[in-house]
């Protein structure tokens, strides 16, 4: 044999590093001498020594003396070139040859130190050793690129085999201290061939290898399949307009899929020439995770037809810079894409599904509006594809959706969610617990606000205040102290502008000094008229009877023009309430109008501070947030010095 020790490491050790990978050599070995048995026998009850021997024995065609001279032990022979053709034949039958580049002889150098072969042909047999210490001393160190000879030790020959012909290889010193797994190296490989029929078989320790060891297509829940042309459309390129046929499929298994299979394998003459991979397709959805359930093949032989050589030396990736390879690449990364688009189709509507058949989504979320049920669907099927809900049971992650669409702030957690781009449940459920802390430290500072919106009301009370413009303004920034679900109101100047000039204060009022202010508020589907009068003043039978003209002025009005609001309520805000008008105050609750004191709204304010309260520390402790904890004790601090 001649070589250099480049060769040597870059081919041998550097190369096949992996027991399968180098295994899967001599099965191509044997399928190119037309074995149709290779049997594999890997001991399970020795431990590892340098006795330790793994041995790939075929029924092919096995070798002479010379052919081992001439063919095996010639380095980087390429057997199409050499002998004029791609394919072998016997007995009037023809296969395409996996061989190409002459360098499998030294797969077994990247797990072991000695190569033992021993091959039969015509009653003839001849056994050698390649013992890599040997070839180590046999050449130049100090210049590893330097030429040298090596002669393998021929440990025996003779006219009297065992076999008539075929071939035998013993890997033995493997540097490793475990024993291999029969699991692990029966799966890859049967991921490395695809010829397991009934004129070859692989047998590893008396099991033959099968598809279903593949553990890949068998496995998958939802299986896409193709059979396409494919044409390079690269213009100028030598090969324009050729086509190139292939056939395949990706299929989708319910779990995500280990890294080594993650992604499209290509296989070309019923052999792997590039493993797993997702070809560059763009994240989509959360992310890349709908990729990783992914897995598939290709079977393209034109990457490795007797014009083209795409294939890199170790066989497991292609030179994709290359046509048709390029074609190929970009046509995987496109199917890849579309057959993710179609599987979250298929898991959102399958976590709908189930989703809809929990108590809790029957419960809390089918009685929502349309469109917010819509989104809530969303995102559902975005964050929870994998969870596993039990019919007819509560869930603890569609309670937290449920409880979260009753804030207002639920779009914008949504939206929040969708940046992160998680899609494990359990993160989700994470984020909910930290939005809710961060949701009550913000309606904390709600609170906040409201004490000193309460302590406001008190100097407006001592002082009696008579800035109209300071009242319109308290009111119109705090609603919640007139009605405690108002968060917010919307001012209609052009409605209170109509009544200013139809019902001056000078007109109606007995002493028209008393009105600060008359202001109209919207809320929801309603409009509210406020008459403020000094925090001194008595609200009388006839401020009552001045808001029934209000109120009645602009019902008629909105009658004829619904698109903002469908009711008018009144409100009159005044120091005390007359004895004559006490009466006439129940009776109008019922028609949406009411008299407020100042005193009353400021039990309004205390008690929907004392709620925020109960709500904030009961959280707290649900929690077992300290940070919030801190908040309410020192709220509970300011309210008692307050």
């Amino acid at each position: 044999m001649t070589l250099d020790m480049n060769i040597l490491q870059h081919l041998g050790l550097k190369m096949y590093t992996s027991l399968p990978a180098v295994i899967s050599e001599y099965v191509a070995n044997a399928w190119d001498a037309w074995a149709t048995e290779v049997e594999i026998t890997v001991p399970t009850e020795e431990s590892m020594s340098e006795d330790y021997e793994i041995v790939i024995e075929d029924n092919g065609m096995g070798m002479s003396y010379e052919e081992v001279e001439e063919k095996f032990l010639v380095v980087g022979r390429n057997r199409r070139e050499d002998e004029g053709t791609d394919v072998t034949e016997k007995g009037g039958e023809t296969r395409q040859v996996m061989g190409r580049k002459g360098i499998g002889k030294l797969a077994g150098f990247g797990v072991a130190g000695l190569v033992r072969v021993k091959t039969f042909k015509d009653n003839k047999w001849v056994e050698f050793e390649l013992d890599y210490a040997d070839m180590k001393e046999e050449g130049n160190e100090d210049d590893p690129a330097e030429t040298s000879e090596y002669e393998p030790d021929i440990t025996g020959w003779g006219t009297d085999g065992d076999k008539e012909h075929g071939t035998i290889v013993t890997l033995t010193d493997l540097e490793r201290e475990r024993r291999p797994t029969l699991h692990y190296i029966t799966q890859r490989l049967a991921r490395r061939f695809s010829v397991h029929n009934a004129d070859f078989t692989i047998e590893v320790n008396n099991e033959e290898v099968d598809a279903s060891d593949r553990g890949l297509k068998g496995n998958c829940k939802e299986v896409w399949e193709f059979e396409e042309t494919i044409v390079v459309d690269r213009e100028g390129h030598e090969l324009h307009g050729e086509e190139f046929e292939l056939e395949g499929w990706i299929g989708a298994e319910d779990d995500p899929v280990d890294d080594e299979q993650n992604g499209v394998a290509v296989m070309a003459r019923n052999k792997l020439v590039q493993e797993p991979s997702l070809f560059d397709a763009p994240p989509r959805g959360p992310g890349e995770y709908t990729y990783r359930y992914l897995l598939g093949e290709v079977h393209a032989d034109f990457v490795d037809d007797e014009d083209l050589d795409l294939i890199s030396t170790n066989r497991s990736s292609l030179a994709w810079g290359k046509e048709p390879a390029t074609t190929l690449h970009d046509w995987i990364e496109d199917e890849l894409v579309e057959v993710a688009v179609e599987l979250d189709e298929i898991k959102f509507q399958e976590a709908i599904d189930d989703a809809r058949e929990t108590k809790s989504y029957d419960e809390r979320i089918t009685s929502l509006p349309d469109d917010q049920q819509e989104q809530v669907d969303e995102f559902i099927a975005e964050n929870a594809k994998d969870r596993d809900f039990e019919e007819g049971e509560e869930d603890p992650f569609l309670e937290k959706v449920a409880e979260s669409t009753q804030r207002e702030a639920f779009t914008d957690f949504i939206a929040d969610i969708r940046e992160v781009q998680v899609s494990d449940p359990e993160e989700v459920m994470d984020l909910f617990h930290q939005w809710e802390i961060l949701d009550a430290l913000e309606l904390m500072q709600v609170a906040r606000g409201r004490l000193e919106t309460i302590t406001k009301f008190r100097e407006l009370m001592e002082t009696g205040a008579s800035d109209e413009q300071f009242v319109h303004e308290f009111i119109s920034d705090n609603p919640w102290v007139l009605e405690p679900r108002w968060n917010y109101v919307d001012n209609e100047p052009e409605y209170t502008d109509q009544l200013q000039e139809k019902y001056p204060a000078e007109e109606l009022h007995n002493d028209p000094e008393n009105r600060l202010e008359l202001l109209c508020l919207g809320y929801g589907e309603s409009l509210n008229i406020v008459e403020i009068l000094k925090p001194d003043g008595e609200i009388t039978r006839r401020n009552l009877e001045n808001l029934e003209l209000y109120v009645d002025e602009l019902r008629e009005e909105i009658q004829s023009d619904e698109e903002n609001y469908r009711g008018v309520n009144g409100y009159v805000i005044g120091g005390t309430v007359s004895d004559s008008a006490e009466q006439k105050v129940n009776r109008l609750q019922g028609d949406e109008i009411f008299a407020r004191t100042y005193e009353q709204m400021q039990e309004i304010a205390e008690n929907t501070f004392e709620q925020f309260m109960q709500v904030f520390e009961d959280r707290a402790v649900a929690m077992e947030d300290d940070r919030l904890m801190r908040e309410v004790e020192e709220l509970k601090d300011d309210t008692v010095t307050g």
